[in-house]
C-alpha cells in the first residue's frame, strides 16, 4: 500500500466539507420561491433549461454530464412538480424540447439570484483579486475533474 500524502488527504477533507455545505445550501427544504421542495439536481436542471430554452433531452444530458436516462428521471419529476413541460420542437412532430413553466421560471430566477448573491460575497471577500481567484479556482477544479475522469477510466480497466 502506498504512503498517504497528508496534504492530499487534507485537500480531500476540505472538498468533502465544501460539498457538504453546498448540499446544505441546496437542501430539499430549499424551494427557491416555488413552494415545492427541490433537490440540487432538480434546480440545476431547471437552471440548464432556463439558460438553454427549447433544449432536448440528449443535449441537456450532455450539458449536465449525465446519462439521458438520468435526465429523463429528473424531467419526469419536474413535470410532476409543474416546473417544466415537454413540447414538440417547432416544425417537428418527432423532436421533444423542454421549457420552463411560470413556476419553473420563478425557481430559475431565484436560483440565479442565489448564485449572484454568492458571487457578491466572493467579490467582497477577494476585492480586486476576485477575477484572478475565480480563474485560479476554475483551473484547479478543471484539473481535479480530469483526475476524477482518469480514475474512473482506470477503475473500469481493473
Amino acid at each position: 500500500m502506498r504512503k498517504k500524502n497528508p496534504t492530499y488527504e487534507r485537500l480531500m477533507d476540505m472538498l468533502d466539507e465544501v460539498m457538504a455545505k453546498i448540499e446544505m445550501l441546496h437542501a430539499p427544504s430549499h424551494d427557491f420561491g416555488t413552494g415545492t421542495h427541490l433537490f440540487r439536481k432538480e434546480i440545476h436542471t431547471i437552471q440548464a433549461i432556463g439558460r438553454h430554452p427549447k433544449i432536448n433531452i440528449t443535449t441537456l444530458a450532455k450539458h449536465m454530464g449525465v446519462t439521458k436516462g438520468a435526465v429523463s428521471q429528473i424531467v419526469t419529476k419536474l413535470i410532476k412538480k409543474e416546473m417544466i413541460r415537454k413540447q414538440y420542437a417547432e416544425g417537428s412532430k418527432k423532436e421533444v424540447v423542454l421549457e420552463l413553466t411560470d413556476l419553473g421560471w420563478t425557481g430559475f430566477h431565484n436560483h440565479e439570484k442565489f448564485h449572484s448573491d454568492m458571487f457578491d460575497i466572493a467579490r467582497e471577500y477577494y476585492g480586486e483579486q476576485v477575477d484572478t481567484k475565480i480563474k485560479m479556482f476554475k483551473n484547479v477544479i478543471s484539473d481535479f475533474n480530469a483526475i476524477l475522469d482518469e480514475y474512473e477510466r482506470k477503475k473500469k480497466t481493473i
